[in-house]
């Protein structure tokens, strides 16, 4: 499996508050985490699978293995596997997620 990114949201107004309700309609339990302007992000693994959603803001996911770069931003989600490498850079203006909580540098 690669990691795979796609839209949770419908438009690109979508916020927090959508995703919360998006997360609640299907009995989703994940943590908030917050990412301050060009917050870096060590290189880590997931043991299983990952779902990272990006709620607010903009963060760009790296993967070790084939240095490929892959850019959330609000409304996006990405679908990390166990044991895949990488590391993350947030945005200008940061970023508000949901999945699991990074390792910070």
């Amino acid at each position: 499996m690669i990691p795979k990114k796609y839209r949770w949201a419908k438009t690109y107004e979508a916020g927090e508050s959508e995703l919360i309700s998006l997360l609640e309609a299907k009995n989703i339990e994940t943590d908030r985490w917050v990412a301050e302007e060009f917050e870096t992000f060590e290189p880590h693994v997931y043991e299983t699978d990952a779902r990272i959603w990006c709620a607010e803001g903009s963060i760009a996911y790296t993967f070790t293995a084939d240095g490929k770069t892959i850019p959330l931003q609000a409304g996006d989600a990405l679908d990390i596997p166990a044991n895949t490498f990488h590391d993350a850079i947030a945005g200008f203006a940061g970023a508000i997620c949901y999945g699991p909580t990074p390792i910070k540098k």
